[in-house]
């Protein structure tokens, strides 16, 4: 499908649909790694991951977004900046092989440094995907994009379990994630070639130096916030303990993931040729934000009434432990749905400074929590500090987007307010009437959320917010 012939709606479809079937196979993965894979590899693998995951902060370097928001980058540029991320990958990856061995050190385990190993092609990979992922974006090549999510998802996943079956252990989710990768790269270029690479590089990230500055600041202090609570447990509370809090974590962003990425990697494509234009992009926030927001109350209350069916049902009764920290971890989830689109808003106001500010507030939270976490000697409580944090999080938020980016007052806020009221008394009710479900547990869940979703539906119906399905399917194609 050509930029021109999809609309900003159609796109928005297309990509949920490909996310949610990618979320349906990587659940379907998740859940029989789980029952593979022990709870202290998988708290190997979420140290790993962390440490990957600060390297690939350097794999992009705000590249990928700039790519689609200057509208005057052309091929050599292109080129130039595919040129730049070679060089990149092979820094990145000799520090990486560095860096495993002090990683080890600090976790006092071996087995981290042949584990950091193996991780090393994702890093490579996920560097020389920067360019062809903001050109697939900047082109607006949604089929392709779908499909190919759903195409690594299945090869990769498949790849883990049968790694898994053969004994392979925590390796198994490592190498999945690089076969992943891989995947996307050859789509990438099969889809889009690169023609002209350059190590000429310099005049072009001259350019875009200043967004890509702060964008970079933004990602550097957010990977901080979103993962200094993995670090600490690790290193306080052990790897079996690390392990229950990431399965427990890693379930509450799934939504996230399957929601609020795929608004962010529309909204920029459309909104970057509007970006002079704050009317225009307000009003597209407001819809945007307003289903996040729907939705999100509906996501949080069924994960707070039901965290022990929904973890037990995923990934077996060996994880209970895990219940009592999705539960309190899920209190965030609502909050953390609005406030994680924003990032997309930002970048097409060309305000990546503001979002750097919002970043720098929220890690300031973070860390404080995280401190008294750890010092409070129990995981759970650590659960609650971060999921305080995260809601926390909404204000400053508010003020530097609304009152700043926007130009408008910080209480139209106030209009996600009666969906937050009614999210709370259906947790409350579904969580209150558990004593009287029957032992099944699939049946439980079933009950919860058909109970949630009435309460969900009444309150939406007298608080008058049904209207704002109407609004936000009027979106004008874009």
């Amino acid at each position: 499908m050509t930029k021109s012939s999809m609309s900003m709606a159609g796109a928005a479809v297309l990509q949920f649909a490909s996310k949610y079937a990618s979320i349906a196979v990587q659940l379907l993965v998740t859940a029989v790694l789980a029952r593979l894979v022990s709870p202290d590899d998988f708290g190997l693998i979420s140290i790993v991951t962390v440490f990957s995951a600060f390297f690939q902060l350097f794999s992009d370097m705000g590249v990928g977004v700039s790519v689609v928001q200057f509208r005057d980058l052309d091929e050599g540029d292109f080129g130039a900046l595919f040129g730049f991320s070679c060089v990149l990958a092979v820094v990145l990856a000799a520090l990486f092989c560095i860096a495993s061995f002090p990683i080890s050190v600090f976790y006092g385990d071996r087995e981290l440094v042949p584990l950091c190993l193996a991780s090393v092609p994702t890093l490579i990979l996920s560097t020389l995907n920067m360019v062809p992922n903001g050109l697939m974006l900047r082109e607006r090549r949604f089929a392709a994009i779908g499909v190919r999510l759903i195409c690594a998802t299945v090869i990769s996943g498949v790849a883990a379990v049968l790694l898994a079956l053969a004994g392979a252990g925590c390796y198994a989710p490592v190498i999945q994630m690089g076969v992943q990768a891989l995947v996307v790269l050859v789509w990438n270029m099969a889809s889009r070639p690169l023609s002209g690479i350059s190590v000429h590089f310099k005049g072009t990230l001259r350019r875009i130096f200043s967004y890509t500055a702060y964008q970079f600041g933004f990602s550097f202090i957010n990977y901080f916030s979103r993962n200094l609570d993995n670090i600490v447990t690790g290193r306080v509370f052990g790897a079996a303990s690390l392990g229950y809090y990431d399965k427990a974590y890693k379930l509450t962003t799934y939504p996230l993931s399957s929601i609020t990425s795929v608004v962010s990697s529309v909204v920029q494509p459309f909104m970057a040729e509007k970006q002079d234009d704050r009317g225009a992009i307000f009003e597209c926030f407001l819809k945007v934000e307003k289903a996040m927001s729907l939705v999100g109350a509906a996501v949080a209350a069924i994960f707070i009434s039901s965290s022990k069916e929904i973890i037990v049902l995923f990934y077996g009764p060996q994880w209970g432990e895990s219940v009592p920290l999705f539960a309190t971890l899920s209190a965030s989830v609502y909050f953390q749905m609005l406030s994680n689109p924003t990032g997309a808003f930002f970048q097409s106001l060309g305000r990546t400074d503001l979002m750097f500010r919002s970043g720098f507030a929220t890690a300031v939270l973070t860390v404080g929590a995280v401190i008294c976490g750890a010092l409070s000697g129990s995981v759970r409580i650590l659960a609650g500090c971060i999921s305080l944090a995260y809601c926390l999080q909404v204000v400053p938020l508010v003020f530097l987007l609304f009152k700043k980016g926007f130009g408008v007052s910080a209480s139209k806020a106030l209009i996600f307010l009666p969906e937050l009221v009614v999210a709370v008394v259906a947790a409350t009710v579904a969580a209150a009437i558990s004593p009287w479900l029957p032992s099944s547990l699939v049946l439980r869940l079933l009950i919860k959320i058909s109970v949630a979703f009435f309460i969900l539906a009444l309150g939406y119906v007298v608080t008058g917010q049904l209207k704002w399905i109407h609004i936000i399917s009027g979106q004008r194609r874009g």
